[in-house]
């Protein structure tokens, strides 16, 4: 592709009016527009981080156009329970005091959090202030935000390297939780009177409250929402981003020029299989063929984008999956409705491996075949989900992950198992619970005997669901190139990103990064920072 991008431009236009040469004026100038958009700030990418782009870089005054791949905006955060970080003073102050929550902090060593250490020591600071005053109110901080965010984050791959976690960028988010709430309020979005997790909130309506919330920002603030267009290419000059070629969904081409500068907002890509198989070092057993809980269109654009411009990319390997019916076959709901039935879990070759009840037992599948765990009950699993939801397993079945017979072997063929392997497990599970002890796993607390018909067997599959690698910034949201060094005119914002979650994200940071890289993505392209 050239670089001379006036030139290429120019190019383009000169062959739109040698195609319309026989006609109006006016009819040429519409085919012009039709090839050439142009605008200060583009964002490519219409979900949380995006519109949080849109509105700030238009309220800075800049003229701002989205481009979004689907039909509606919001992304994955419109599918979120929209859970955000927040130091609510006044919500804090109507609780009871949490002493037993922080004497642990106390025994931390700073030894152990590097960069981060400085936070833990104020916090331990803050701890004893706290222990030994008469304060009536639950005690919270950033620096305690800081820290949980770091112990939930920290860990390895598979292959014992660490995961990265930027101080310096998570600090700045965190610090900036109350700002961005009321930012917020200021787009109509209202929060529960409560706690989603220690430092969580929720909009009401969840993750649709917030994604309305930011529609209503970036209407305010005058910017321009195109759907149906997908960002395919990265245009350079020079070295510097100004502009994107995007495809509508009618399959024409059209260029989007931006004179200040570009924003990747296009999320994970973890719903690109292959992609996502060919980077996690998470499990060995995740194939392309696993599904994701994303929107379709999170397939890694604007990282592969980015790459064409010499981006740096950190921690693709860092994602997490979650369980659900094979190749989606159900939401997160349903899913939870069957796997919180713990009777006994196999894999794809009819034996279990792991305690059902540990609450990390659903990762261990990340190393079984497939990434697959089939779900084994009886007639009191059966009763308990449709006690949950009337016609539960009629539905499921008929979707078809879920298999019940009046056998267990009739049970297993339907689910593609070994029957004789699978019945085998049974029996030996069985007399685990007769005798309240599992010498294979450890699993200490049983609820009942698979033995009564009719048995339901269901067929689950880990899906890739978040990923935590991807681009590198600085502190004005530029992308970094691999000598750590700006891409003019380049920004970028949300899951695209690297180096804000860790291994494992803290409950409610994860979309407060979003909004607040996307909120500080804009203000420095429209300021051109």
């Amino acid at each position: 592709m050239k670089k001379i991008f006036k030139l290429f431009l120019a190019s383009l236009l000169m062959l739109g009016s040698v195609g319309c040469s026989n006609t109006t004026p006016q009819d040429d100038k519409q085919d012009t527009t039709n090839n050439l958009v142009e605008t200060e700030v583009l964002v490519i990418g219409g979900g949380g981080a995006g519109l949080a782009a849109a509105a700030s870089a238009g309220e800075q005054g800049a003229k701002v156009i989205v481009l979004e791949a689907n039909g509606l905006v919001g992304g994955s955060t419109l599918y979120s329970g929209g859970h955000m970080a927040m130091l609510h003073e006044e919500m804090n102050a109507a609780m009871e005091r949490n002493d037993a929550d922080l004497e642990a902090y106390l025994n931390y060593e700073e030894a152990d959090f590097g960069e981060w250490a400085e936070a833990l020591t104020r916090l331990k600071q803050q701890v004893t202030d706290y222990l030994a005053s008469n304060s009536t109110g639950r005690f919270d901080s950033v620096e305690r935000m800081l820290v949980d965010h770091y112990l939930t984050g920290r860990g390895t791959d598979i292959d014992g390297i660490e995961v990265t976690q930027d101080y310096q960028l998570v600090k700045a988010s965190l610090e900036a939780n109350w700002d961005i709430f009321t930012w917020l309020q200021s787009g109509g979005m209202e929060i529960e009177n409560s706690f989603y997790k220690v430092h969580a909130n929720s909009p009401v309506n969840g993750g649709s409250g917030l994604v309305n919330a930011l529609k209503e920002l970036a209407a305010n603030a005058g910017a321009e929402i195109i759907l149906n267009t997908r960002g395919t290419e990265l245009i350079l000059e020079d070295g510097r981003a100004v502009g994107v070629k995007a495809v509508d969904k009618e399959g024409s081409e059209i260029i989007y020029s931006a004179t200040k500068g570009v924003i990747l907002a296009t999320g994970s890509f973890s719903s690109n299989g292959t992609m996502a198989s060919e980077y996690q070092r998470i499990g060995t057993g995740l194939t392309a063929e696993n599904g994701s809980t994303n929107p379709p269109t999170n397939k890694g654009d604007g990282i592969l984008m980015a790459q064409s411009a010499g981006a740096q990319l950190l921690d693709m390997q860092f994602m997490s999956t979650v369980m659900q019916g094979y190749h989606g076959a159900s939401n997160l709901s349903q899913a939870g409705n069957i796997t919180g039935n713990k009777q006994l879990v196999v894999n794809a070759e009819g034996v279990r491996y792991g305690d059902e009840t540990k609450g990390t037992f659903t990762n261990l599948t990340n190393d079984q075949t497939s990434g697959l765990g089939f779900y084994i009950g009886d007639k009191t699993m059966v009763n308990a989900m449709n006690a949950k939801t009337e016609g539960f397993t009629t539905d499921m079945t008929e979707r078809g992950f879920m298999f019940i017979a009046d056998t267990i072997e009739e049970a297993a063929e339907l689910a593609g198992l070994d029957a004789a392997v699978v019945k085998a497990t049974v029996d030996t599970y069985n007399s685990y619970v007769e005798n309240e002890n599992d010498p294979e796993f450890g699993r200490s607390t049983f609820n009942g005997k698979v033995e009564n018909a009719p048995y339901v067997i269901s067929k689950m599959e880990m899906h890739y669901h978040l990923t935590f690698g991807g681009l590198v910034i600085d502190e004005f949201a530029h992308v970094l190139d691999t000598n750590s060094n700006p891409i003019n005119g380049l920004f970028a914002a949300g899951d695209i990103l690297s180096g804000f979650e860790g291994k494992v994200h803290q409950s409610g940071d994860c979309l407060s990064v979003v909004v607040y890289s996307g909120k500080l993505a804009g203000e420095s392209a429209a300021n051109n920072k």
